[in-house]
């Protein structure tokens, strides 16, 4: 079975809970209590092999969610899994309000000035407590643009383009390549 498009992950696989086979699963959602309604989900291990499991529980642990598989039964198995991926189809997502878009949606766009000029491709996001950043790249170049309405004027998934307002002072220099 190819499991190419379970691909959102939700969680990662830290630690047994226990010696039956319950997992501690590190959260990489804002929706915990997705794991609630869960039957199936996909383990991607370290060595990028993957299954489907099916969920027998999950509930909700001191910020964590303690996991269990029908295939899982022992702390051996479990131990095997460290470090392994939960996963979800993107069709199983949650649905965001307006204006509120998944990294995964964001990572790839192409980040463009209100004048017209191209910055980048947005590499990654980095999680921050006031709010997220986006981190843009071309080639060596590299921005750090704060994820806040002020500089974020319009996000467009399908076309995969973000635009905006740079403050004075927020973009780097671009340096010649030599």
């Amino acid at each position: 079975m190819n499991l190419d498009n379970w691909n959102l992950s939700i969680g990662e696989i830290v630690a047994p809970f226990g010696i039956s086979g319950e997992m501690k699963v590190r959260l990489d959602t804002d929706f915990p209590e997705r794991f609630q309604g869960l039957t199936k989900i996909c383990v991607r291990q370290l060595d990028g092999s993957s299954w489907l499991a099916e969920v027998k529980s999950a509930r909700f642990h001191k910020g964590q969610i303690l996991l269990r598989l029908n295939e899982i039964h022992s702390i051996e198995q479990v131990e095997s899994l460290r470090g392994s991926l939960v996963q979800i189809e993107p069709v199983q997502a949650v649905n965001l309000p307006e204006d509120e878009y998944y990294m995964h949606d964001l990572v790839g766009c192409t980040v463009v000035t209100s004048e017209g000029e191209t910055i980048g491709i947005l590499d990654s996001v980095m999680r921050g407590v006031a709010n997220d950043v986006y981190v843009v790249r071309d080639g060596s170049y590299e921005a750090l643009i704060p994820a806040i309405s002020q500089v974020i004027k319009q996000v467009d998934i399908k076309a995969k383009r973000i635009l905006i307002t740079p403050m004075d002072g927020l973009l780097p220099e671009r340096k010649p390549v030599s």
